[in-house]
């Protein structure tokens, strides 16, 4: 039988149970005076704080009797060999990662027993609001997730676990062996359909669900699923009765023909005058008006799938329009040059924060590099001491172990002389991975705002300036040498021509990479060759047309050969 680490995870209530419970973990004397210590997506030093302000944030209720957050624990066998402090701590870290990649976490190693062991507080409300689901049923974040994914990291790096874990101080309870999880791996995947089923509307996004909640699809003429801690393939159809892809599909069809209820989001303009959320505002009455009229209009003896399946796509671009209004007064974003200003100025965060994430990571790189030498440091150090102690006890010289020679050459190495100063490189460590990691973390955030900025952009562009949307062009294809303050010199797509644009026509609907040109449609344009040599004249709406017939003209050229 493969032995699986001993782990368990309760609810704690109130917002000084939070409290306490994260100072009972972060115990300087239980944490090496605090080395064995991380935050995922909050700070070591302030996450209490930091969970209460993105509860706030979401006006989640934290009164005595309400879920705050949940105490985790995973404890490893004290016979493993090379197990140390610093490899169990990894371990946690890598546990939170995969499990919890959008939830608040902090995360210590205690070293005060004679078996280490990991504590996790986990906030219960993750950084988009939705609160941890914390049933038996649901893989990833129940309590088959925590179990499941605690064995496959532990097999990972080729250990077992003691069998019986003591309890865990004033928050203690008896190992938790998971009585309720004795359900096979066939029965958690049809318990997981059968939930996605109540809030998909067809076979694609049940997939697409099922991929975002950590399960491998292999596609083909038998879709199989797979979800963590499973070595093989299920095929659906074996589920049994209603599991097919063909039921399952039959099903969907069957629920969008019935959705007769369906939740108009209810939304505030922040500015009645505003023209960007007056649009939208327009764009989202009509897209509610086209799916009520419709349905108005409906045989109840006829069958409809074609419109069933354009409804519930129309129903899911409604919910974006009030995301996108709810973003624009959330960021006070009521015109179009205030529009543009915070482009503007996220693009400079943008700039800003690269220049300090790649300073930061260079860094990183370095002294992660001293890591493993301290880690081997750590191991062979007992060993080195009681070197020591038999060498001045015996009156002859004895011939150091393998151990001890490696030993000295790290110790050499890391230019240390003390065990102190092998923790202070640790936690110095510790310190610059987190800071790292957080700097890219909002780099990322910063990079998806501006995709988002300039996606309104885009619509604002077509809908309010009066531009049309013209070619898709990518980043490459601007000549930075003839490009200036105010505008790119642009190569159109698949041709060999090149025109200068106002920076402000092109929105980069992913961020810096990929981005939508848009032109005047009877405006005369000149285009130049790679020399900057006048080539010829063409209006918007002609420019499309050569990018189009020159791509054409490439795709002959290669059906040809």
């Amino acid at each position: 039988m493969i032995l699986i680490p001993t782990t368990a995870r309760w609810s704690v209530h109130g917002v000084q149970g939070r409290i306490d419970c994260i100072n009972y973990i972060k115990d300087s004397k239980k944490t090496r005076e605090g080395t064995l210590i991380t935050g995922v997506n909050c700070s070591s030093q302030f996450a209490a704080y930091e969970m209460k302000v993105n509860n706030d944030k979401f006006h989640i209720t934290e009164d005595g009797n309400s879920r705050t957050c949940y105490h985790g624990y995973q404890s490893f066998d004290p016979k493993e060999k090379g197990l140390t402090p610093e490899k169990v701590h990894e371990m946690g870290v890598e546990l939170v990662k995969r499990l919890y990649p959008e939830f608040q976490v902090l995360i210590t190693t205690h070293v005060d027993r004679s078996h280490i062991h990991n504590h996790y507080v986990i906030n219960a409300v993750n950084m988009k609001g939705r609160k941890l689901e914390d049933r038996l049923a649901n893989p990833i974040e129940g309590l088959y997730g925590l179990r499941d994914m605690s064995d496959k990291i532990a097999l990972e790096y080729g250990l077992k676990i003691i069998e019986d874990a003591p309890k865990i101080g004033r928050f203690g309870r008896s190992k938790y062996l998971y009585n309720e999880a004795t359900k096979t791996w066939r029965q958690q995947i049809i318990e997981k359909i059968d939930y996605l089923k109540t809030r998909c509307f067809s076979f694609n996004e049940l997939l697409e669900r099922l991929a975002y909640d950590g399960y491998q699809i292999k596609p083909g003429k038998n879709i199989r699923i797979r979800p963590y801690g499973k070595e093989r393939f299920v095929s659906i159809k074996t589920l049994g009765e209603g599991y097919s892809e063909e039921e399952l599909k039959e099903f969907f069809k069957q629920k969008r023909k019935n959705q007769t209820v369906i939740d108009f989001e209810k939304y505030k303009l922040g500015d009645e005058d505003s023209e960007i959320l007056s649009l939208y505002n327009e764009l989202a009455i009509r897209s509610k008006q086209s799916i009520l009229y419709s349905m108005k209009d409906l045989d109840a003896n006829s069958e409809y799938f074609k419109y069933y399946n354009s409804r519930y796509m129309e129903i899911r671009r409604y919910h974006q329009l009030v995301d996108t209004i709810n973003f624009l007064n959330e960021n006070k974003i009521f015109g179009y040059e205030t529009l543009e200003e915070q482009i503007g100025k996220v693009k400079q965060d943008i700039l800003n924060k690269e220049s300090e994430y790649q300073e930061l990571f260079s860094e990183n790189e370095t002294l992660q590099l001293r890591v493993p030498l301290c880690n081997l440091y750590l191991e062979y150090l007992d060993i080195y001491e009681s070197y020591m102690e038999q060498q001045e006890l015996s009156s002859s010289y004895l011939e150091p172990s393998k151990e001890i020679k490696v030993f000295l050459e790290v110790k050499e190495q890391l230019g240390v002389q003390s065990l102190d100063e092998v923790n202070d490189i640790l936690a110095e460590a510790n310190r610059l991975k987190v800071k790292t990691n957080k700097s890219y973390a909002y780099l990322t955030y910063l990079k998806t705002k501006a995709s988002e900025l300039e996606k309104i952009k885009g619509i604002s562009l077509e809908s309010e300036k009066g531009y049309i949307k013209s070619v898709s062009v990518s980043k490459n294809m601007i000549d930075e040498s003839r490009s200036n303050k105010e505008e790119y010199c642009i190569r159109i797509p698949y041709s060999e021509y090149y025109m200068y644009v106002p920076k402000s026509n092109i929105a980069w609907i992913s961020f810096d990479k990929r981005g939508i040109l848009y032109l005047v449609d009877d405006k005369e344009y000149i285009l130049y060759d790679k020399y900057n040599d006048e080539r010829r004249r063409a209006s918007g709406e002609e420019i499309e047309n050569i990018s189009r017939e020159e791509k054409q003209k490439i795709n002959d050229y290669y059906k040809s050969k």
